[in-house]
Parts: C-alpha cells; sequence; structure tokens
C-alpha cells in the first residue's frame, strides 16, 4: 500500500491507532519492559526531548 493511500486512511479516520503508553525517551529501557511483558492493548510511544 502505498504511503499516500494510508495516509489518506488515516486522515478519513478509517484506521484509528491506539496508544497504550507516552514515555520519555529517558525510560526507554521501561518501555521494552512493558513491551515484552504483553500487557500492552496498544502502542508504545517514545517522546523526545524539544
Amino acid at each position: 500500500m502505498r504511503l499516500a493511500k494510508i495516509a489518506s486512511l488515516l486522515a478519513g479516520g478509517r484506521v484509528r491507532i491506539h496508544v497504550d503508553a507516552v514515555l520519555p525517551f529517558a525510560e526507554a529501557a521501561k518501555a521494552h519492559e512493558l513491551g515484552e511483558a504483553g500487557h500492552t492493548k496498544g502502542k508504545i510511544v517514545l517522546s523526545l526531548p524539544e
């Protein structure tokens, strides 16, 4: 699927993404532990400092 098609689906609300947790980049190890534990129901996002 082309990137433009995926962007169109996201913009149109036809595809939704569930974010389970947003953690600062400094907590990358914790994010990895959460993912390995298998209890998340969505994506784990690392935020970068400005």
